[in-house]
């Protein structure tokens, strides 16, 4: 399984809602597991914020898993973004899709909190990437899923899972395009992807460290291609596979020091994210119908023990996301972690709360 954060958030509340659904709510093998479509879409659509809600998605390599354990991701989830709210002070829409021969858990949260009618921000890339990537890293663990920072299961491709469908298949065919010259020898390098691209007649519109875009021949938004062959690092040889295989069985002898920090971290960004919730959005009187969100810091359900202050070492924090153990340099490129959606610097202004998250954390 892997946590993504998506980058919008700002327009209607049809937006999102729309894309899980369909707009006639009747997309292909997609179910409401908890939360009112149509309420969602009023509350973003009441909100005067220039983000008005925060959408992702749990991926999952896995066609399936018991449903029992959904619901209980879904609370870990919300606990983990929410920590010290109770139920009735928030809102969240959860639907399953299955479209694609896996499953994922997507889900969309109005930015408000419905007590005070304030702000609500779950996530901030910058302060909150740690406590979810620590999540991740027990979710994984305690049910055996697919590990996507193990250097064995590293995709040769990635891509949003919002993209248009037509732009997934276009991607998807290009990349195993590029594979089979791969193992054919004739691409070794990314200067060797970039001149296949352009030899199929495609404009590579943008090139960075992890991905490379290439310009939409119908004029749309660029295309953007992610994943271990379009990385700035990638070179090919026979000594790579070797190479991925060691790196994977250090990665795996190094699991119970990586979940025993994944806890550590995962505990104290609770504690943070508690305060801040409590700080801010007071509650003189618990609700007594059952709302209540009975979730303490060392209680999360992920049989973490109690941390204690002595037991943090923000130097390893990094370990959460397999971080700690590389390939060799020229292929270190290659093992990094894709959890999530980077703030774009407009995104990281603009906001007192922001400006406030980054300051404690």
């Amino acid at each position: 399984m892997i946590v993504k954060i998506h980058s919008r958030g700002a327009g209607s509340g049809s937006g999102p809602v729309d894309y899980l659904l369909g707009k006639d709510r009747q997309r292909e093998q997609a179910t409401v597991l908890r939360g009112d479509p149509d309420r969602v879409c009023e509350l973003i659509d009441s909100c005067d914020f220039a983000r008005s809600y925060t959408s992702g998605v749990l991926s999952f390599q896995e066609p399936d898993i018991a449903d029992s354990e959904k619901s209980r991701l879904m609370d870990e989830w919300e606990q983990t973004l929410m920590t010290g709210l109770d139920r009735d002070q928030y809102n969240c829409l959860w639907v399953e899709h299955r479209d694609k021969g896996r499953l994922e858990l997507n889900f969309v949260i109005p930015n408000i909190e419905l007590q005070s009618g304030k702000r609500l921000q779950p996530y901030f890339d910058r302060a909150d990437r740690p406590r979810v990537n620590a999540w991740q890293t027990l979710t994984n663990d305690r049910l055996g899923l697919r590990d996507p920072n193990d250097p064995l299961n590293r995709r040769p491709m990635t891509q949003a899972s919002d993209l248009p469908r037509d732009k997934q298949q276009a991607a998807e065919k290009i990349t195993a395009g590029l594979m089979n010259l791969m193992q054919q020898g004739e691409i070794r390098s990314r200067q060797d992807v970039v001149k296949q691209l352009e030899s199929y007649g495609l404009s590579v519109a943008r090139e960075t460290k992890n991905s490379i875009s290439i310009a939409d021949p119908d004029g749309g938004k660029n295309i953007r291609l992610k994943g271990m062959i379009y990385e700035r690092d990638f070179k090919f040889g026979e000594g790579l596979r070797g190479e991925i295989e060691a790196a994977g069985a250090g990665y795996r002898a190094e699991r119970e020091a990586r979940v025993r920090e994944a806890g550590n971290v995962y505990q104290r960004g609770l504690e943070i994210k508690l305060a801040e919730h409590q700080q801010r959005y007071p509650r003189t009187e618990r609700p007594t119908d059952g709302h209540s969100q009975i979730f303490p810091p060392d209680r999360t359900g992920l049989d973490i023990p109690v941390r204690r202050a002595a037991d943090h070492d923000t130097g390893r924090d990094n370990l959460v996301s397999g971080n700690g153990h590389h390939f060799p340099p020229e292929r270190n490129g290659q093992l990094q972690p894709a959890t999530g959606e980077p703030e774009s610097p407009e995104r990281c202004r603009g906001s007192d709360l922001q400006g406030r998250q980054a300051e404690e954390h």
